[in-house]
Parts: C-alpha cells; structure tokens; sequence
C-alpha cells in the first residue's frame, strides 16, 4: 500500500505500526533459530525471501492513491520458509520498500500486515489445515494449499486495503467497488497461477527447501 505521510492520521498509522511490531516480536521470539544455524542456506533463502516480496510489491499499478495492484509472491514464501519467517522477511521488505520508493512510512505498519502477516495467515492456516484432515497428495498440496491460499490471499489484502482506505476518508465504497474490489479476482486467479507454478518447481526440482512439502509424504508410494 503506498500512501503519502499526511493521508494517514497519527491513529491509525500508529495502530498498524503496534500490531506490526507485535507480530514481529511474537515472530522473532518463536522463529526456528536454532534450525537456521544448523543450516546456513536458510538464512540465504530469508535474505532472497525480503528481496523477493520488495520486489514484488514494488511492481505495482496504482490505480488510486492507496488503491494498487501488485502481486504478493506471500504464500509461496510461507510455504518455503514458514510463518515466523515470513513475517520478519515480510516486515523488512515493506520498510525497504517505503525507503528506497519514497513512500511514506505512516502506512507501512498496515502495509506489512495487509501485504504479509494477513496473507501469510491464510497460506499458513489452509496448509496446516489440509494436512491434518485431507489426503497426502501433491495435486491437494498444490490446488489447496498453495492455489487457493494464494486466491484467498490477496482477496484478503484488497478487502483490507478497501477498508482501510474507507477508514481513512480517502474515498467512499462506490469509488472503491468500481475502480478498485471490482478488478481483483482477475488478480487473485494470476497470483494463485503464479505461486501454482513456483511451488511445483521447488517442490519437484528442490523439495529440501520447501520447509511445508515433504516428498516421501506426497509423492514417494502415491
């Protein structure tokens, strides 16, 4: 979300900025550290994670002042590196992307949880979901929980972003409905495509680093 200092009010900008660093601080306290020292090339996949998601985030069509249409690449990053890290990478990613894009850093606390933690929640709750109460089969892994989480992902983060931005007076529902919610299906089926074809590649080429899929579990005797 990218919006300008003195169109967020001390209020609101300070809330996402507390709910930011309370997630964040619950992310760093349960985070698998001792796994990423056991194995180096996490910590390589965290530093891709940040670039990756500013990247992603910064290739946007701005439809509106903090109405825009981005790819999120979130539930592909949960489904590598898992939630905790997630939200750490996600946090960095939208500071980076306020600093070196000049936008205002007011919104960035809501831009990190409509963008990432909200997102990554969905990714992480569906997977989790599937693997407790449905079938181990790769075709399930793929159309639930990295197809559908995905959709649900960014229907989550426009929803959001609406709301927030109605929240903040910027504009009212019909302006929003028609310029804006009315677009984003066509961008939840892109992105869940997208992440579709990440994950099969990871998954099929390199499963080791996709901390949510386990081969022998899917794949090996199905």
């Amino acid at each position: 979300m990218q919006l300008p200092n003195h169109l967020v009010s001390l209020p609101i900008g300070g809330i996402g900025w507390l709910i930011a660093l309370a997630s964040l601080a619950w992310a760093v306290r349960i985070a698998p550290w001792p796994a990423l020292r056991a194995e180096p090339m996490r910590i390589h996949l965290v530093l891709l994670a940040v670039v990756f998601l500013t990247g992603m985030w910064t290739l946007s069509a701005t439809l509106m002042p903090g109405l825009t249409l981005h790819f999120l690449g979130v539930a592909t990053v949960t489904l590598v590196i898992g939630l905790e890290l997630t939200l750490i990478a996600g946090l960095i990613a939208a500071i980076l992307s306020a600093l070196l894009f000049g936008h205002g850093l007011a919104i960035t606390g809501w831009t990190f949880l409509l963008s990432a933690a909200l997102p990554a929640a969905i990714t992480y709750g569906i997977t989790r979901a599937s693997q407790r109460f449905l079938p181990p089969n790769f075709f399930i892994y793929l159309f639930i929980g990295v197809f559908l989480s995905a959709v649900l992902g960014v229907l989550a983060h426009g929803g959001g972003t609406a709301l927030l931005v109605m929240a903040l007076g910027l504009y009212d529902g019909d302006i929003v409905w028609n310029n804006y919610l009315r677009i984003l299906p066509l961008l939840a089926f892109s992105e869940g495509v997208i992440n579709g074809m990440l994950m099969t590649a990871l998954a099929l080429v390199s499963p080791q680093l996709v901390i949510s899929f386990d081969d022998h579990h899917y794949i090996d005797g199905r």
